[in-house]
């Protein structure tokens, strides 16, 4: 039987993707959206499917820890974000070199999309993360920097900041640790694992216990959240981070922890859902040098000087 593994594709718009075991398509945010065919909805028994414009993946995350049958391995990718199972691409280069382009049945077997060599490539780890990356200290991207600065120069200072607090108040014994880790300077990007069933459990409860938490204390409808979609992924983002502490945290008590090479799609146009939801309209604020676009609907506008 093919149920050792399941590794669920997180995808909001993009439904062209691999159904056949280990992969198994979710859409985040299923109940803000009209459904994608073929795909697991996150919106099912359990779930904080209305949440996901805050949390991202972290509603399918949620939807599998609370609904799914227990696996020996759990895994969670993007749907263009997936690891290589098969012969490394650019082991020297920037993760960003290192693409696909389909689906297709000859792209599956070059990179070891199927059950078989998936559970033959983790079999005896207890986490598999993508390699670690040296963290460089944006807006510049030109000098090393820590994960701490990586947040604060990227998102609001304030949540990484109340983050830290709420990992000590919640679990003491992880105040070293986080301390260590958030002042490292590598680390993992992306969100995306193969964990074995216990760690899920225990990742499970102890980023949703931290995330859930801080994310009650930031008030949501404040501007910088509100009027901006991309800061709105506030849990998401911390998410993202904290995964860190838990694997250096396993990795001191004994765990196996494997890395694998991390490959981005490009993909067709054609996979994607095509049309908004009703009743919906796009908008956003980007922030330039010196100046602020903001885009509701299809009209643009750009207040300041972007010179």
């Amino acid at each position: 039987m093919n149920n050792r593994v399941q590794i669920y594709l997180c995808t909001s718009s993009f439904f062209d993707l691999p159904k056949t075991p280990p992969f198994i398509p979710i859409q985040g945010g299923a109940a803000l959206n009209q459904p994608l065919p073929g795909v697991q909805g996150d919106d099912t028994g359990d779930n904080i499917s209305k949440l996901n414009p805050m949390y991202c993946e972290m509603s399918a995350m949620y939807w599998a820890w609370k609904n799914a049958p227990r696996t020996d391995y759990v895994g969670f990718f993007h749907y263009r974000r997936l690891f290589n199972f098969g012969a490394p691409l650019a082991p020297d280069a920037h993760w960003s070199e290192r693409t696909f382009f389909d689906f297709k049945p000859e792209t599956l077997k070059r990179f070891g999309w199927d059950y078989d060599t998936i559970l033959n490539a983790i079999d005896g780890a207890d986490i598999v993360m993508p390699h670690i990356e040296d963290v460089q200290r944006p807006p510049e991207w030109t000098a090393p920097g820590t994960l701490y600065e990586h947040y604060r120069n990227c998102h609001i200072s304030r949540d990484i900041n109340l983050t830290m607090k709420v990992i000590k108040d919640l679990y003491p014994r992880d105040a070293a640790i986080t301390e260590k880790v958030m002042h490292s300077t590598r680390g993992y990007f992306c969100h995306m694992f193969i964990m074995r069933w216990d760690f899920f459990q225990e990742y499970m409860k102890w980023v949703f216990d931290i995330v859930m938490t801080v994310t009650n204390q930031i008030d949501l409808n404040a501007p910088i959240y509100k009027f901006n979609s991309h800061e709105r992924r506030v849990s998401g983002f911390l998410g993202e981070r904290i995964i860190n502490i838990f694997v250096e945290k396993k990795r001191h008590q004994g765990a196996k922890i494997m890395e694998m090479e991390r490959l981005f799609g490009h993909l067709p146009k054609e996979g994607f859902r095509q049309s908004a939801p009703p009743g919906r309209k796009k908008f956003f604020i980007k922030k330039l040098d010196h100046a602020v676009t903001i885009r509701l609907g299809n009209r643009q506008f750009t207040v300041g000087d972007a010179g």
